[in-house]
């Protein structure tokens, strides 16, 4: 949280390859992002964790960032589940239109 990151690619290229197929670039997005927000969370928390005899009301601050940011991750993943529900969905009901059935 305290380091500061530089973007990968020099030449304004994404650093970063997704996949072709629409699913597994949402797949791959939103289980990336709830990684990142589960590393904050944990990182928030140290941070409170470290100051809360010091500095109380930062560490009450970074409590609430943090607890904010697990809402998010959790936000994430349920989306993330609502629509592997909603492709196992749609492919169930094209196999029983073509008869696999």
């Amino acid at each position: 949280m305290t380091e500061t990151c530089t973007p990968g690619a020099p030449d304004g290229e994404a650093s970063v390859t997704l996949p072709d197929d629409s699913m597994d670039r949402l797949r791959t997005m939103l289980m990336t992002q709830a990684t990142d927000l589960d590393v904050m969370f944990a990182e928030l928390i140290g941070k409170a964790a470290t100051n809360i005899d010091q500095w109380p009301t930062t560490a009450e601050r970074l409590v609430r960032l943090a607890l904010r940011a697990q809402s998010n991750c959790r936000a994430s993943l349920d989306t993330l589940a609502r629509a592997e529900r909603a492709l196992l969905r749609a492919r169930e009901r094209e196999a029983i239109r073509n008869g696999d059935a």
